[in-house]
């Protein structure tokens, strides 16, 4: 009878436990968080359950956010996000998948972080930018005097021209930092005058750093790039013909603040229901 009874309280155990696992732990605005996925937060980042419930009601805020919002990332995002990675490393999309195989990293599982990393990116620029129709033209100002240097742009500029029909070797160069420079790259030095400039070209050099190297432009057959030496008689450009620069560069300086100040607004309106927690 003993034994019986034994058996029973066991068996009982047994079936309660994963209704207590997978029961809910709390409500995000209707959205059930799961003890489960409480568990598995605490014990991979090591955390204590108030900042573990913490971080799960911030994804669960951003996931909502994601879908009101539409935000979708396509398969060919995540590739394109691979072959970015493998250019700034020099490398391959194949090394990479290979690097992170033998890492005993499941690929699938790699590429759905990408697809995360993307989705949070796209989702912050869409917060910021929303935010910024907000300021007025007098922030927009404010900025724009306190920031003069990043809106002047020098009468003449002096560089050394690096140009070949390889793309391929000026990329070497720029991989380099001008370390090495292939034997089929020429070079000049030249003092351009801004005022004669593309005006896509004269933004690159602007924002260029002395010492530095612009961007790789195609000019007929042949590829061209240009290390800055020296910048000369800064002139300030008017305020409503770089409004739109000002405000995005202020998108840049306030992103942080910004999107922190909105998931607070948030955090605050949200409706959180505990259920159990353990």
């Amino acid at each position: 009878m003993k034994k019986s009874l034994l058996a029973l309280v066991f068996s009982g155990f047994l079936l309660s436990e994963p209704a207590l696992v997978n029961g809910i732990a709390f409500y995000v605005n209707g959205s059930p968080v799961t003890i489960l996925e409480l568990l598995r937060v605490q014990q991979r980042d090591k955390v204590s359950q108030d900042i573990a419930v913490d971080r799960l009601i911030n994804q669960r805020l951003h996931k909502e956010e994601m879908e009101k919002r539409k935000i979708v990332v396509t398969e060919l995002d995540i590739e394109d996000e691979i072959k970015l990675l493998a250019k700034k490393n020099n490398i391959t999309p194949d090394k990479i998948k290979s690097f992170i195989e033998g890492k005993g990293i499941n690929w699938e599982s790699y590429k759905n972080e990408i697809k995360s990393s993307i989705e949070e990116r796209k989702l912050y620029q869409a917060i910021s930018s929303e935010s910024l129709k907000m300021v007025s033209d007098q922030d927009l100002r404010n900025y724009y005097e306190e920031n003069k240097n990043e809106f002047s742009i020098p009468q003449s500029i002096d560089v050394v021209k690096f140009y070949s029909y390889d793309n391929v070797a000026l990329e070497q160069i720029l991989i380099s930092n001008g370390k090495n420079i292939p034997k089929n790259v020429k070079r000049e030095n030249e003092i351009l005058q801004t005022m004669a400039l593309n005006p896509q070209i004269v933004s690159a050099f602007t924002q260029t750093k002395i010492g530095a190297f612009t961007p790789i432009f195609p000019i007929g057959d042949e590829y061209v790039t240009f290390l800055i030496k020296a910048k000369n008689n800064p002139t300030l450009l008017p305020f409503e013909n770089v409004k739109e620069v000002v405000r995005q560069k202020m998108l840049v300086s306030k992103e942080d603040y910004l999107i922190y100040e909105y998931f607070e607004k948030l955090r605050s309106n949200a409706k959180v229901d505990i259920v159990r927690l353990k």
